[in-house]
């Protein structure tokens, strides 16, 4: 007889060995970006907008490695988390886009937007609506029964 329970849980596996490692790689590979944003602040002065990108891609690490061990452990607070993160990668790529200047920067901007930030927001979203039901599952009552 089919067992929709091992066919779900089966589909999942892969989702939670390979999500997390993505995750994580994404997670390490804004580090350069943040050390690189991070030092080019000094040639703009202290007090401006380039220190709150620093932050921003700052939460973004720390939100996509938390996200990283929720998903491993099917976490109920997956799917909010997965869908803030969504938010902030979008915001990212929309005050990148609105306020880098001509050329180069807005080249940049750009790239970054189109090929990490929304692709991301993007897979993100679809994991809180994938994920939301690990928060209402229900215990499994036919063990002592």
């Amino acid at each position: 007889m089919f067992d929709l329970r091992q066919a779900l849980a089966a589909r999942e596996r892969p989702i939670r060995r390979w999500l997390p490692i993505a995750l994580r790689t994404a997670a390490v590979l804004l580090v350069p970006w943040i050390l690189t944003l991070a030092l080019s602040v000094r040639r703009f002065g202290a007090r401006n907008l380039a220190n709150s990108w620093v932050w921003l891609d700052v939460l973004e690490v720390l939100a996509l490695l938390l996200l990283a061990s929720l998903v491993h452990r099917r976490h109920p607070a997956t799917s909010s988390l997965a869908s803030a993160t969504a938010v902030l990668l979008a915001m990212d790529a929309y005050f990148d886009l609105w306020s880098s200047h001509r050329g180069s920067d807005y080249l940049a901007a750009q790239v970054m937007a189109y090929t990490a930030e929304l692709p991301g927001a993007a897979l993100l979203a679809v994991l809180s609506w994938y994920s939301s039901r690990w928060a209402t599952r229900t215990p499994d009552t036919s063990v002592g029964a």
